[in-house]
């Protein structure tokens, strides 16, 4: 018998609940089967494809491309959707087969079926090798799925799914298949098992990246940049959903401790969380190199973690696999993470290197869970304090479990710090609040980025300017990636006048987090206190067709604005937000600077009520006393707000601030103005 070997795309199709149908009604069974195969051959044969052999109801056929065969599959899926509907599924995969006069046979072969078995109707489900020749094709779109590890082949495949219009993406959740599980011994919680898995997951991504980006290859080293998606949750409970949201993060927070990677944070990563954009438009978006895509599957109290990564240049699939319980020594294998890292860099690690890579945040699964829940009501980032004291509440508790946990120490400091970000308290009462967890966390790691840049933002609340700038550049020389740090660095050079360094850390911040409405503002304000006011609306102008309707920006552009003595036009700015359009001081100030004293009194009268009930920084009210020139009132509150510790951002700047222009030569005003450590502007 002549036997010869081609490569070639393979496509299995068949009927889904085809027998079923068959034991209802057989002759509808076979009008349907009938309305296939004329749909099926017409299509093949348009589309240069050969059939190879019927079977009951499905088919196998080959095509000499990847293209033609998802072509095909894409113009057979039309005319199944058309009435009556034939509820199809087909799999293509391109591999080597030996062919024969009768048959063709090989992995490839099973492999197609295998994948074929997975589809639900109306779906075309593909290999990574049909997807790699897809990614230059624009008119057609595919998704990631997972990772599967099929009956009889040896080797784990990642499968996507043809995503055009009019063709079904089934949910993970839907997934059944020829397949085989790969669980082994349960722990007691299946979070603390996630927790193995993720370090695992971690020493296989660093090995592969620094492996593939060698010093030398002509790429420079800072020029690695990846983002890590949120991982999608096979579970649709709402625990589950929280659960994988927490498995993106630690993956997130892990890489950024490796030297030479910058990695993308959570908050710019989570915006694409149920998105359908292409890996493309994305890495394009956020301007990385690679990404990282996954799942989650939680089943029995067992774990599942599934990972994909992509070169994103050239959409290509580099490397995927799956992790499951199988390893328990969780200490050991973040030690191998940075052997791995290591080695692929050909680097010796020296002692600080090791101490920092072998650091272990806590063997308490009870405290890890609590801190990951303070993290998620810490990071919604909306500064309202029923949020902010949920967050207190749970890393106490994190600390009462593990009285050595550094980290959740370092996330209580931060809790008691956005409190004085978002003017809620006295800053004086909670930096004094923060300094204790952060200097506890400092006794127990003195190898934490974490710790530092608390204790960097501590002393920039403090205006002590040059310990801040130790411990911050501390915390990035630990952590490269830590965007905060950065951010108070860019506040600390506004504030002095370098608008080079200004500009240097703040595009370190959006590079790292580009989708940050709240780092997008703040290089605005920063433009303002630097008088580069047309610089800080253009900023905003940008930001603004990303994020239409978000009340920082508009605030942020309103307030350079008035720099400008554009008061009408803040005034309408600041009347359309959606919080506070009535009612915000800064309102108050542009009021009385076009000489509607009335309206500024009237919101005036609200702060002052507001301040009796809960805190309101004195500054606030005494830049409205400046609209209403009133400068006794507002040297008066100005004092008031170094007394309670002053407000960070407002009272640094309170030098460069414009508003405050008529008083430089106040003596009460050269007084406070004395007693920070910053130049006089001149």
């Amino acid at each position: 018998m002549t036997q010869t070997r081609q490569l070639v795309a393979i496509m299995f199709t068949d009927i889904e609940g085809y027998t079923a149908l068959m034991q209802r009604d057989e002759q509808q069974a076979v009008e349907i089967r009938q309305k296939h195969r004329e749909i099926f051959n017409k299509n093949t044969t348009d589309c240069g494809g050969e059939l190879i052999q019927y079977y009951g109801d499905g088919t196998l056929s080959i095509f000499k491309s990847s293209i033609a065969a998802v072509q095909c599959a894409l113009k057979m899926q039309h005319y199944f959707n058309q009435d009556p509907v034939i509820p199809v599924r087909i799999g293509i995969h391109l591999g080597d087969i030996i062919r024969t006069e009768t048959d063709i046979i090989g992995d490839a072969v099973n492999i197609a079926s295998r994948i074929e078995s997975l589809a639900v109707a109306g779906s075309i489900l593909v290999s990574s090798k049909i997807n790699d020749d897809l990614r230059n094709k624009s008119d057609i779109q595919t998704i990631y799925l997972d990772v599967f590890e099929f009956k009889n082949v040896n080797q784990v495949m990642p499968v996507f799914a043809v995503a055009n219009k009019g063709v079904v993406v089934p949910h993970l959740s839907d997934l059944k298949g020829k397949t085989e599980e790969r669980i082994g011994k349960s722990f007691k919680r299946f979070k603390r098992k996630a927790a193995v898995l993720l370090v695992v997951l971690l020493a296989f991504i660093a090995t592969l990246l620094f492996t593939r980006q060698k010093v030398g290859s002509g790429q420079k080293m800072n020029d690695l940049t990846i983002a890590v998606l949120p991982f999608n949750s096979v579970n649709l409970d709402d625990g589950s959903e929280a659960f994988t949201d927490g498995v993106t993060e630690d993956i997130i927070t892990h890489l950024s401790k490796i030297q030479h990677l910058q990695v993308i944070s959570r908050a710019s990563a989570m915006h694409y969380k149920g998105s359908d954009k292409s890996l493309q438009d994305i890495a394009k978006e956020l301007n990385v190199n690679y990404i990282l895509e996954g799942s989650v599957r939680v089943n029995n109290n067992q774990v599942r973690i599934n990972a994909n990564l992509v070169d994103a240049s050239s959409n290509k699939n580099l490397w995927a696999n799956n992790y499951d319980n199988t390893l328990v020594q969780i200490f050991k294998l973040q030690t191998d993470v940075s052997k791995d890292i290591a080695n692929a860099l050909q680097i010796r690690l020296t002692e600080t290197e090791e101490s920092r890579l072998n650091n272990t945040p806590t063997n308490n699964p009870a405290a890890y869970n609590a801190f990951k829940e303070g993290q998620t009501y810490l990071h919604r980032g909306g500064g309202k304090v029923e949020e902010l004291k949920k967050a207190e509440e749970l890393f106490k508790k994190a600390i009462d479990y593990d009285p050595n946990f550094c980290r959740a120490y370092v996330g209580l400091a931060e809790t008691y710090l956005e409190y004085i970000f978002w003017g809620r308290e006295s800053p004086e009462k909670m930096l004094e609040l923060a300094t204790k967890p952060a200097l506890k966390a400092l006794a127990i790691n003195s190898n934490d980025g974490g710790t530092f840049g608390a204790l960097g933002s501590i002393s920039y609340y403090k205006f002590e300017k040059e310990t801040a700038i130790l411990y911050l550049k501390k915390a990035i020389e630990i952590n490269p990636s830590y965007v905060s740090a950065y951010n108070k660095l860019a506040w600390i050079y506004t504030f002095e006048g370098n608008l080079k360094l200004m500009e240097e850390n703040f595009n370190k911040v959006i590079k790292l987090d580009p989708l940050s409405p709240k780092y997008l503002g703040d290089m605005a304000q920063s433009y303002y206190y630097l008088g580069e006011f047309e610089k800080g609306i253009k900023k905003m102008d940008e930001s603004l067709k990303l994020f239409p309707n978000n009340n920082m920006l508009i605030w942020m552009k309103a307030s350079n604005l008035s720099a400008l003595g554009r008061y009408q036009e803040a005034i309408h700015l600041y009347t359309s937000r959606s919080v506070a359009s009535n009612t915000n001081w800064m309102l108050g100030y542009c009021y009385g600077m076009i000489g509607d004293y009335d309206k500024a009194k009237n919101i005036l009268d609200y702060q002052l009520s507001k301040n009796k009930m809960v805190h309101v920084p004195p500054y606030m009210i005494a830049t409205i006393y400046m609209g209403l020139k009133d400068y006794e009132n507002a040297l008066y509150w100005l004092e008031k707000d170094y007394e309670v510790g002053g407000q960070g951002l407002f009272f640094w700047g309170l030098k460069r601030d414009i508003k405050f222009k008529p008083l430089h030569g106040n003596p009460r005003f050269q007084a406070l103005i004395n007693k920070l450590p910053l130049d006089i502007p001149k």
